[in-house]
């Protein structure tokens, strides 16, 4: 795969062979363009990360830092050498690879991130659940994207908005914030 655009863009990054859905590099094209204001200077978490593409995309548009969150221990050890191989340019922010269960990472009261990406299995996904921990860590004014399967019904607790909401082929995109 391919980072699309930025400091790093047309740069290659590893996948995982098996185990591992990352997000369609149109999908991530779309997300990334209609966030373009909010990504340069901001402070990003990327949970379920995977091989790290949502968080190598904003990184290479002008995060000023990414956290970048996965518990499988051969999709963390690629998720770190995506950033290593690709890290050097005095211009790209700082990042960070934790090998860690999402929910009990959060549970460490981390944060404030100004954009978190939560793409987690489809098998696995339990918006209810991340959003009652995703909350601390989001920052006044932050915005929570959240990849889900395109067919799958959600509901959203009265203190979450949705702002947006994209469907790329099988994948819906949910653009939230959280009510003060």
């Amino acid at each position: 795969m391919r980072i699309n655009s930025g400091i790093l863009g047309r740069r290659n990054f590893e996948v995982p062979k098996d185990g591992l859905r990352p997000t369609m590099e149109q999908a991530r094209e779309a997300v990334f363009s209609s966030l373009a204001a909010k990504i340069p200077g901001a402070r990003v978490l990327d949970l379920f990360a995977g091989s790290g593409s949502l968080g190598l995309e904003a990184w290479s548009r002008g995060a000023a830092s990414v956290t970048a969150v996965e518990q499988v221990s051969k999709h963390w050890k690629i998720l770190q050498g995506n950033f290593q191989s690709l890290e050097g340019d005095p211009d790209l922010g700082s990042w960070q690879a934790v090998q860690a269960d999402v929910y009990e990472f959060l549970k460490r009261g981390v944060g404030p991130f100004d954009l978190i990406f939560a793409d987690p299995p489809y098998i696995e996904a339990d918006l209810p659940k991340l959003l009652e921990l995703v909350g601390g860590a989001l920052a006044p004014g932050g915005l929570l994207v959240f990849e889900m399967r395109s067919r799958g019904a959600y509901s959203l607790p009265a203190d979450w908005n949705l702002i947006k909401e994209k469907v790329y082929g099988g994948t819906r995109m949910l653009f939230l914030e959280q009510i003060k």
